[in-house]
């Protein structure tokens, strides 16, 4: 296989002109550079990216952890950083764990090993102080307050603020009895605790029997309505962590003739703005941008993204 040592003496020029060269840098006279990209492309020589980036001591990757890819929430904040990522020119990888934390700790050891030069970690089972040990060997950036004293970049949404105000107006409406729709219900999860954590403080207890979990898509949605639909009494409204899944609830009633039941969904999707239901804007994609921009510096900073409830 052909190497630069081969193009630079089949050139008579030294390997760092070549080099020069490859890397399309400056102070190399027209007739050197033509003459190595001739050699180079009668040779069909193509640069090893790889090492060449990391001899420069980078990827240009960022690997993004998330659990799944099939959720609106995650979907949004690849599409944020995909944005940002092609235009500074970086590659992105993502890295799927069902919140596995044996797998989430395969891809910090990758990260050690400098398969990436961060991680974006978009949902976790790993413990903060896990990401916190790992942070020496690249940049880790979590979608979720860490807490003022934890040394790690963290972008994220008010969630909190905006699931108070969404079960205040909810409350307010009338809507005493509340369900309420998850992913899973595990405390290590973010959004389990802020959710939990929400309702609490405009409804008290959550109760067993006005949790659903595992929802994911809409049709988990569509058997949170069928959950729901069966319980007596009644809830008065649903609070469902996605507008597709939310949806899901509706069209089971809708579907069995029963009478719609009001829900809120989350992150403004056309399902919502087609049904007409209320729902939480989270920015998801400036959420992205932001993890990207901090995943490719070297701070600690913490970026908080301000949410929008929209009541319709």
């Amino acid at each position: 296989m052909t190497n630069i040592h081969d193009i630079a003496r089949l050139s008579g020029y030294s390997v760092s002109t070549v080099s020069r060269v490859i890397n399309h840098q400056k102070y190399v006279a027209d007739d050197k550079r033509a003459k190595v990209e001739k050699i180079m492309h009668d040779l069909d020589y193509v640069p090893n990216r790889v090492a060449r980036d990391l001899s420069k001591g980078q990827t240009k990757t960022i690997g993004v952890v998330l659990p799944y890819a099939n959720h609106p929430y995650f979907a949004r904040v690849i599409d944020g950083i995909v944005m940002a990522a092609f235009e500074a020119g970086y590659k992105i990888t993502l890295l799927p764990t069902n919140y596995d934390m044996t797998i989430e700790r395969q891809y910090l050891d990758q990260l050690r090993s400098k398969a990436y030069d961060g991680l974006i970690f978009t949902s976790r089972s790993s413990q903060l102080e896990t990401l916190e040990r790992y942070r020496k060997y690249g940049q880790i950036v979590c979608c979720e307050d860490p807490g003022a004293d934890r040394p790690l970049a963290a972008a994220y949404t008010d969630r909190l603020d905006s699931f108070v105000s969404a079960l205040t107006w909810a409350k307010q409406h009338g809507y005493q009895k509340m369900g309420v729709v998850l992913s899973r219900n595990n405390v290590i999860s973010a959004s389990t605790r802020i959710t939990r954590q929400a309702y609490e403080q405009v409804y008290g207890h959550l109760a067993d029997r006005d949790l659903f979990t595992g929802a994911v898509k809409y049709e988990d949605g569509y058997r949170a309505g069928a959950y729901f639909a069966q319980l007596d009494p009644a809830e008065d409204a649903i609070f469902a962590n996605g507008d597709d899944i939310a949806a899901g609830v509706q069209q089971y009633y809708t579907d069995h003739g029963l009478e719609p039941i009001p829900v809120i969904g989350q992150e403004n999707l056309l399902s919502s703005r087609l049904l007409k239901f209320s729902t939480i804007d989270h920015h998801l994609e400036a959420l992205g941008q932001a993890a990207f921009r901090l995943a490719t510096g070297q701070s600690t900073t913490h970026k908080l993204i301000k949410s929008e409830f929209i009541k319709r």
